[in-house]
């Protein structure tokens, strides 16, 4: 095994060491500076001034502000309560699963317990299990972590691969169909008696927009300040709470930890070594990707944390700018979501059991068997197809 490869699997050792004691952040930044030291010596400092310093980084960490001030708007102005209102009376029973999908747009680290409390009084006038609302709830609500433009791994994966959100979109869009289409046998539909009020759904098209304007070509920057503005002009949030929340700078590290990381990446070419290595061993490439995505998103339990790692590591596999290679990217980023839906480290997952206090066992029953096995069986389908 060559030194860049080994380099590369002790930093990867480093950051699943330190994530288990110190916020992720912190481990990618270790692991990084452990990669940086192994193979470019004190070098490797110049290459994070060079991150800090670059336009990239300030684009990304503006991007991300905008995302959270997005989100918790929509949450301190009221906009979620008149969502949760419509959609009661619009799907009756199915709403607990139609609210975590509308309130999984909204990208909030442990935000299924936002949903599972918008759903407690339908639960228990449907008298649903704790086990079935804790899956439905937790499995809704991300089933758009691939193709969201404004959670936080999406937003990674766009400044790492450097690639607009429209080929993200068409890499991705069979993970979010294989996980509605699996996830919607194990849900309920029964009508509500209350009268029909569209007027709620509204409140989602700040959401709408930015997914509209981004996909459309709209800079992702101009896109959420449209959104937040068309928002600020209907509902007055109080802006000390949501900037409190909205300006995280565990976050903007991690950005800058993930973008050094796959900085030093790129410089060493560690990535391409790594696969390279073990694809001399006989095991295919696809497989070899796949494997390693899954183990990140588990040991990590949470979506950016799979995309600061195994995005930059697997790289060179799924291709960069206009030589991106889709089916590749899908594979890798499919893996990694269901290595961190499979995580019992997943802060939503501990949140709306504990929320609902649901049997874990029984939870896991619910999505790790049929939901989960179909949905690998859904991208590899579609890896064949595209």
């Amino acid at each position: 095994m060559s030194q860049a490869s080994l380099s590369l699997l002790i930093s990867i050792a480093t950051i699943l060491i330190l994530i288990r004691r110190f916020h992720v952040s912190v481990a990618v930044l270790a692991g990084a500076l452990v990669l940086g030291i192994l193979t470019l010596g004190l070098n490797c400092f110049s290459v994070m001034f060079s991150t800090l310093t670059s336009l990239q980084t300030l684009k990304f960490l503006i991007i991300i502000t905008l995302a959270f001030t997005l989100a918790y708007s929509m949450k301190e102005s009221g906009a979620l309560d008149e969502i949760t209102r419509s959609s009661l009376s619009l799907f009756g029973k199915a709403s607990v699963f139609v609210i975590p999908a509308m309130i999984g747009l909204l990208p909030m680290p442990g935000g299924a317990i936002v949903s599972a409390v918008m759903l407690r009084d339908i639960v228990n006038k449907f008298k649903i299990s704790p086990e079935k609302a804790t899956f439905l709830n937790y499995w809704f609500r991300h089933v758009w972590a691939c193709l969201d433009p404004i959670y936080p791994s999406v937003i990674i994966t766009l400044a790492i691969l450097e690639i607009s959100y429209s080929t993200l979109l068409k890499s991705t869009y069979p993970i979010t169909l294989a996980m509605i289409a699996f996830g919607l046998p194990f849900a309920s539909f029964e009508r509500s008696n209350n009268p029909r009020d569209l007027k709620g759904l509204l409140y989602l098209t700040p959401i709408l927009i930015v997914m509209v304007l981004t996909v459309l070509g709209v800079d992702l920057t101009l896109s959420l300040t449209v959104a937040i503005l068309l928002l600020y002009i209907f509902r007055r949030p109080k802006l000390r709470e949501v900037f409190r929340k909205a300006l995280n700078l565990k976050i903007y590290l991690l950005i800058i930890a993930l973008l050094y990381y796959k900085d030093l990446i790129m410089k060493t070419g560690s990535s391409h070594e790594l696969l390279k290595d073990l694809t001399s061993l006989g095991i295919p490439q696809p497989v070899t990707a796949t494997i390693l995505s899954f183990i990140l998103g588990f040991a990590t339990g949470i979506e950016s944390g799979y995309a600061a790692m195994a995005i930059p590591l697997l790289s060179s596999f799924t291709g960069m700018g206009e030589k991106i290679v889709a089916k590749n990217l899908m594979l890798v980023v499919g893996a990694g979501i269901l290595g961190v839906m499979f995580s019992p480290l997943h802060l939503c997952l501990i949140l709306t059991r504990e929320y609902y206090s649901a049997n874990l066992e029984k939870v896991y029953t619910r999505y790790l068997i049929p939901a989960g096995l179909l949905t690998l069986l859904s991208l590899f389908l579609a890896y064949i197809a595209l």
